[in-house]
Protein backbone atom coordinates (compact mmCIF):
# COMPACT_ATOMS: atom_id res chain seq x y z
CA UNK A 1 0.00 0.00 0.00
CA UNK A 2 0.93 3.79 0.06
CA UNK A 3 2.60 5.03 2.91
CA UNK A 4 0.72 8.29 2.10
CA UNK A 5 -2.79 8.05 2.62
CA UNK A 6 -3.61 10.61 0.45
CA UNK A 7 -1.35 9.21 -2.40
CA UNK A 8 -3.30 5.67 -1.18
CA UNK A 9 -6.73 7.42 -2.00
CA UNK A 10 -5.43 8.74 -5.81
CA UNK A 11 -3.68 5.22 -6.84
CA UNK A 12 -7.06 3.26 -5.52
CA UNK A 13 -9.21 6.29 -7.41
CA UNK A 14 -7.30 4.87 -10.90
CA UNK A 15 -8.89 1.14 -10.63
CA UNK A 16 -11.85 2.14 -11.63
CA UNK A 17 -10.63 4.23 -14.70
CA UNK A 18 -8.34 1.30 -15.61
CA UNK A 19 -10.97 -1.33 -15.50
CA UNK A 20 -13.41 0.61 -17.91
CA UNK A 21 -10.13 0.65 -20.39
CA UNK A 22 -9.64 -3.05 -20.38
CA UNK A 23 -13.23 -3.16 -21.11
CA UNK A 24 -13.28 -0.84 -23.91
CA UNK A 25 -9.83 -2.34 -25.38
CA UNK A 26 -11.65 -6.09 -25.50
CA UNK A 27 -14.35 -4.47 -27.80
CA UNK A 28 -11.79 -2.99 -29.43
CA UNK A 29 -9.58 -6.17 -30.08
CA UNK A 30 -6.73 -3.79 -29.15
CA UNK A 31 -4.02 -3.82 -25.79
CA UNK A 32 -2.37 -0.92 -23.97
CA UNK A 33 0.50 -3.62 -22.00
CA UNK A 34 0.89 -0.61 -19.69
CA UNK A 35 -2.21 0.18 -18.68
CA UNK A 36 -2.73 -3.73 -18.29
CA UNK A 37 0.48 -3.90 -16.24
CA UNK A 38 -0.53 -0.75 -13.82
CA UNK A 39 -4.07 -2.52 -13.03
CA UNK A 40 -2.33 -5.72 -12.14
CA UNK A 41 0.09 -3.74 -9.84
CA UNK A 42 -2.68 -1.79 -8.36
CA UNK A 43 -4.38 -5.11 -7.40
CA UNK A 44 -1.60 -6.29 -5.39
CA UNK A 45 -1.76 -3.31 -3.84
CA UNK A 46 -5.15 -3.09 -3.32
CA UNK A 47 -6.01 -6.87 -3.11
CA UNK A 48 -9.75 -6.33 -1.66
CA UNK A 49 -10.53 -4.27 -5.31
CA UNK A 50 -9.18 -7.27 -7.52
CA UNK A 51 -11.94 -8.20 -9.83
CA UNK A 52 -11.10 -11.88 -11.24
CA UNK A 53 -12.96 -11.17 -14.61
CA UNK A 54 -10.79 -8.19 -15.91
CA UNK A 55 -7.19 -10.25 -14.65
CA UNK A 56 -9.01 -12.50 -17.05
CA UNK A 57 -9.84 -10.11 -19.91
CA UNK A 58 -6.25 -8.59 -19.29
CA UNK A 59 -4.96 -12.00 -20.11
CA UNK A 60 -6.84 -12.89 -22.58
CA UNK A 61 -5.86 -9.79 -24.39
CA UNK A 62 -2.09 -10.41 -23.81
CA UNK A 63 -2.96 -13.51 -25.45
CA UNK A 64 -4.12 -12.23 -28.56
CA UNK A 65 0.04 -10.31 -28.67
CA UNK A 66 1.80 -13.65 -28.99
CA UNK A 67 4.73 -14.32 -29.83
CA UNK A 68 5.07 -10.86 -28.06
CA UNK A 69 5.57 -11.15 -24.46
CA UNK A 70 2.54 -9.32 -22.93
CA UNK A 71 1.33 -12.24 -21.61
CA UNK A 72 4.22 -13.14 -19.53
CA UNK A 73 4.69 -9.75 -18.20
CA UNK A 74 1.24 -9.37 -16.83
CA UNK A 75 1.58 -12.91 -15.06
CA UNK A 76 4.52 -11.70 -13.49
CA UNK A 77 1.72 -9.51 -11.64
CA UNK A 78 -0.95 -11.47 -11.28
CA UNK A 79 -1.05 -13.55 -7.31
CA UNK A 80 -0.90 -16.94 -6.84
CA UNK A 81 -4.17 -17.34 -5.17
CA UNK A 82 -6.14 -15.40 -8.32
CA UNK A 83 -3.96 -17.88 -11.09
CA UNK A 84 -5.28 -20.97 -9.52
CA UNK A 85 -8.91 -20.37 -9.33
CA UNK A 86 -11.22 -20.17 -12.79
CA UNK A 87 -11.90 -18.11 -14.73
CA UNK A 88 -7.48 -16.90 -14.65
CA UNK A 89 -6.81 -20.76 -14.10
CA UNK A 90 -8.06 -21.87 -17.62
CA UNK A 91 -6.64 -18.59 -19.22
CA UNK A 92 -3.21 -20.09 -17.73
CA UNK A 93 -4.28 -23.91 -18.89
CA UNK A 94 -4.82 -22.54 -22.74
CA UNK A 95 -1.52 -19.83 -22.48
CA UNK A 96 0.20 -23.14 -21.41
CA UNK A 97 -0.95 -25.10 -24.53
CA UNK A 98 -0.15 -22.83 -26.98
CA UNK A 99 3.37 -22.21 -25.37
CA UNK A 100 4.04 -25.67 -26.48
CA UNK A 101 2.34 -25.58 -30.03
CA UNK A 102 -0.31 -27.51 -29.10
CA UNK A 103 -3.09 -25.74 -31.19
CA UNK A 104 -5.67 -28.61 -31.46
CA UNK A 105 -5.72 -28.93 -27.73
CA UNK A 106 -6.06 -25.20 -27.15
CA UNK A 107 -9.08 -25.31 -29.59
CA UNK A 108 -10.64 -27.89 -27.92
CA UNK A 109 -10.31 -26.71 -24.35
CA UNK A 110 -11.39 -23.14 -25.38
CA UNK A 111 -14.58 -24.47 -27.37
CA UNK A 112 -15.23 -25.93 -23.59
CA UNK A 113 -15.20 -22.25 -22.48
CA UNK A 114 -16.08 -20.26 -24.82
CA UNK A 115 -17.68 -17.91 -22.72
CA UNK A 116 -14.46 -16.39 -22.05
CA UNK A 117 -14.26 -14.68 -24.92
CA UNK A 118 -17.19 -13.84 -25.56
CA UNK A 119 -16.49 -10.04 -24.45
CA UNK A 120 -13.25 -10.28 -26.59
CA UNK A 121 -13.21 -8.94 -30.11
CA UNK A 122 -10.88 -10.57 -32.74
CA UNK A 123 -9.58 -13.25 -30.15
CA UNK A 124 -10.07 -16.29 -32.30
CA UNK A 125 -8.58 -14.41 -35.50
CA UNK A 126 -5.59 -13.20 -33.12
CA UNK A 127 -4.57 -16.75 -32.15
CA UNK A 128 -5.14 -18.18 -36.12
CA UNK A 129 -2.72 -15.65 -36.99
CA UNK A 130 0.44 -16.94 -34.17
CA UNK A 131 -0.79 -20.17 -35.37
CA UNK A 132 0.27 -19.48 -39.11
CA UNK A 133 3.61 -17.55 -37.89
CA UNK A 134 4.29 -20.62 -36.19
CA UNK A 135 3.51 -22.91 -39.30
CA UNK A 136 5.67 -20.71 -41.06
CA UNK A 137 8.69 -20.99 -39.04
CA UNK A 138 8.27 -24.80 -38.53
CA UNK A 139 6.89 -26.73 -41.56
CA UNK A 140 8.00 -26.46 -45.49
CA UNK A 141 5.12 -29.14 -45.88
CA UNK A 142 2.30 -29.83 -43.69
CA UNK A 143 -0.54 -32.29 -44.26
CA UNK A 144 -3.67 -30.39 -44.54
CA UNK A 145 -5.90 -31.78 -41.79
CA UNK A 146 -3.29 -31.32 -39.32
CA UNK A 147 -2.91 -27.22 -41.16
CA UNK A 148 -7.29 -27.55 -40.39
CA UNK A 149 -6.30 -28.47 -36.52
CA UNK A 150 -4.26 -25.84 -35.82
CA UNK A 151 -6.05 -23.05 -37.37
CA UNK A 152 -9.73 -24.15 -36.20
CA UNK A 153 -11.12 -24.04 -39.63
CA UNK A 154 -12.33 -26.28 -42.12
CA UNK A 155 -11.96 -23.08 -44.70
CA UNK A 156 -8.30 -24.05 -45.04
CA UNK A 157 -8.38 -22.36 -48.61
CA UNK A 158 -9.08 -19.03 -46.80
CA UNK A 159 -5.55 -19.29 -44.82
CA UNK A 160 -3.22 -21.29 -47.12
CA UNK A 161 -2.55 -17.94 -48.84
CA UNK A 162 -1.06 -16.67 -46.17
CA UNK A 163 1.49 -19.48 -45.63
CA UNK A 164 1.95 -20.77 -49.31
CA UNK A 165 -0.02 -22.60 -51.28
CA UNK A 166 -2.09 -25.77 -51.32
CA UNK A 167 -1.12 -29.13 -53.41
CA UNK A 168 -3.50 -32.27 -53.06
CA UNK A 169 -3.54 -33.30 -49.38
CA UNK A 170 -0.60 -30.69 -48.32
CA UNK A 171 -0.25 -27.35 -47.69
CA UNK A 172 3.32 -26.34 -48.96
CA UNK A 173 4.82 -23.50 -47.04
CA UNK A 174 6.85 -20.85 -48.81
CA UNK A 175 10.43 -21.41 -48.26
CA UNK A 176 12.62 -18.77 -45.50
CA UNK A 177 15.20 -18.42 -43.47
CA UNK A 178 13.60 -19.67 -40.90
CA UNK A 179 11.80 -23.03 -42.24
CA UNK A 180 14.89 -24.40 -43.92
CA UNK A 181 18.48 -25.30 -42.86
CA UNK A 182 20.95 -23.19 -43.75
CA UNK A 183 24.43 -24.58 -43.95
CA UNK A 184 26.82 -21.58 -43.13
CA UNK A 185 29.45 -20.90 -45.39
CA UNK A 186 33.21 -22.02 -44.51
CA UNK A 187 35.30 -19.13 -44.20
CA UNK A 188 38.34 -19.63 -45.92
CA UNK A 189 40.33 -16.81 -44.86
CA UNK A 190 40.30 -18.16 -41.34
CA UNK A 191 39.79 -21.93 -41.97
CA UNK A 192 42.93 -24.04 -40.88
CA UNK A 193 43.45 -26.76 -43.90
CA UNK A 194 44.92 -30.12 -43.19
CA UNK A 195 48.06 -29.54 -44.79
CA UNK A 196 49.06 -26.35 -43.17
CA UNK A 197 48.24 -28.08 -39.76
CA UNK A 198 50.47 -30.66 -40.63
CA UNK A 199 53.42 -28.31 -41.73
CA UNK A 200 53.19 -26.54 -38.43
CA UNK A 201 53.47 -30.04 -36.48
CA UNK A 202 56.31 -31.37 -38.72
CA UNK A 203 57.68 -27.55 -37.91
CA UNK A 204 57.32 -27.79 -34.28
CA UNK A 205 58.65 -31.26 -34.18
CA UNK A 206 62.31 -30.13 -36.09
CA UNK A 207 62.83 -27.05 -33.24
CA UNK A 208 62.57 -29.39 -30.36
Amino acid sequence: RSACPAMASIDVERIPELEKAVEAHCKAGTHDIDGSLALLKLYQFFPDKLKADIVAKVLLMALMRLPANDFLLCTYLVQERVAAESPVSTIMELSDLLERCSFPAFWRLLGEHRDLVAGVTGFDDSIVEYALSVIRISYQVIDVKLFSAMVNSAEVDKWVPKVGRRDGDTVVVELSDDNQAVVKERDDVNAVRLDQLSKAIRSMAHAM
